[in-house]
């Protein structure tokens, strides 16, 4: 499998739901650096934002 470089700073939206450790994973997987957070500040300063969930998408909202 190709490495994808780390151009932008990718973050995976903590909002209490989903599987954030399996995103975290694949993003490693594929050799990008992704943080999980629920700080604002981070989530508004990453390039990419990733709100992951498996059919929890509406306890999100």
């Amino acid at each position: 499998m190709a490495k994808v470089a780390s151009v932008a700073s990718v973050a995976i939206i903590d909002y209490g739901v989903g599987n954030l450790r399996s995103v975290e994973k694949a993003f490693a997987a594929m050799g990008c650096e992704a943080v999980v957070t629920s700080d604002e500040s981070l989530l508004r300063s990453a390039d990419r934002l990733v709100l992951p969930g498996v059919g929890a998408f509406a306890a999100c909202m």
